[in-house]
Order: structure tokens, then sequence, then C-alpha cells
């Protein structure tokens, strides 16, 4: 399929003029002033997702010759959504401490369920556009692509970390990601992965409960990758009865 780059750039400079004003902080003092003291006083991060989500979007209504091998859902709807609803459900049972003297619990349900929301926006145009636009360039350089794409678009060059480690950070979360969503052929799981990233680096010290939380969430994805596979071994064996 033919690689249309017209289109491509024009996401690329949306997500970016969009995701800016965000990842510059001028947000933070409209969302500290209205959302004080509430589970979204330090999400103004949360904004930058309407950046690659209103993108795609756009770039989806005019790209109209674009790969449709990666979707929402993919090839195992309830698989995938299971998936999807691990981190919630893992860190609704371990809990997340927090200084808003919200119940542990409750606060865990609702921080992992709103960036479940958060990472879907972001991933809907990095995987759902972006990905599928880069459909037939080798996969090596696809997904190098997308995580400098992904490194530029957070706008983070003011420190040594910013500049030489985050980087890193961003390619090989491409490629775990853009590899993820290439397998199972649906955003979803990537969003549950990216949401798991998020749930351990953004809520405070690593501590026992995010690590309950981390090991339900893979003791799940386990069993029901299992469960599948043993489906699957299910119906083969019934095709050569």
């Amino acid at each position: 399929m033919k690689i249309e780059w017209r289109y491509i750039i024009l996401y690329i400079l949306l997500a970016f003029a969009l995701s800016f004003p965000v990842q510059q902080g001028y947000l933070n003092g409209f969302v500290q002033s209205h959302f004080q003291k509430t589970i979204f006083s330090d999400s103004g991060y949360l904004f930058a997702g309407i950046s690659t989500l209103l993108a795609a979007i756009i770039a989806l209504t005019v790209h109209k010759k674009l790969s449709n091998r990666i979707t929402i859902l993919g090839d195992d709807k309830l698989k995938n959504l299971l998936i999807l609803c691990l981190p919630i459900i893992a860190f609704t049972i371990s809990g997340l401490d927090n200084n808003l003297g919200v119940n542990k619990y409750v606060y865990g349900f609702s921080f992992a369920l709103i960036n479940t929301i958060y990472v879907f926006a972001e991933e809907f145009g990095w995987r759902r556009y972006l990905q599928n636009a880069l459909e037939g360039i080798n996969k090596f350089l696809k997904y190098l692509f997308i995580g400098v794409v992904w490194w530029i678009w957070h706008f983070r060059f003011n420190t040594q970390f910013d500049l030489f480690v985050f980087p890193f950070i961003c390619i090989g979360g491409g490629f775990l990601l853009g590899k993820l969503a290439d397998d199972l052929k649906s955003i979803l799981p990537v969003v549950a992965m990216h949401t798991l990233i998020i749930l351990t680096s953004n809520s405070g010290d690593f501590d026992n409960q995010k690590i309950i939380g981390v090991l339900l969430v893979i003791i799940g994805w386990v069993m029901i990758e299992q469960i599948w596979k043993r489906k699957k071994l299910n119906l083969q064996a019934k095709d050569h009865d």
C-alpha cells in the first residue's frame, strides 16, 4: 500500500499544535483552579490525549485509502475488551494511596478508569491512524518513526533526561506497543499496557499496592491468553473430527 505522506504530515502537525499548550503547562492553572482537591487537580496532561484523537479524526476524514489492519476491537473482541479492563479491575482491588482523602479503592478505580480513557484517546491517534497509515514500510522503521514522533509530541527538551533518556523510553515504547498492536490487530491491549505504565509511574511511589496491582494484571493477562489458546485448540480439534 502506498504511503500517503501528506496526510501523515497533516496528522503530525495537528497533533503537535494541539499538544503544545498542554505539554507546556498552559492549562495547569485552569485545571488546578477548577478542580482543586479532586482527582483531576494534577491531571492537566489528560488534555494531551485530545490532541492525537482530534488529529486522527481529521486525518481519517481525508485519508480514504487507509489500511484497517489495526482496529479498535480487533478479531478477538471479547478477549481484547477483557485485557483492556484488567488494569482497572486490578487497581480497584489493590487500591492506590492518595493525598485527597479519597478511599484508596475508589481512587484506584477512578485513576485507572480516567487514565484508560486518556490513553485510548492518545493511542487512537498513534495506532488506529498513524500505524495503519505507515502500513507497508519496514516494521523497524515504522516503530522507530512513531517512537520519535511520540517523543517530540511531549515537548520535553529542558533537561538531560528529556534529551538523552526520554527519547529511548519513547522509542522503546514505540517498538513494544507497535508490535503489540500489529500482533493483536487491536488498539485495546496497547491501551491496557500504556495505562499500566502510567499507573505505575504517575501516581506516587512504587509501593506494595502497585506491585499487587501489576501482579494481578500480569496474572490476568496470562490467564486470558491461556483460555483463548485452549479455546483455539478445541476449535481446531473439532475441525479435524
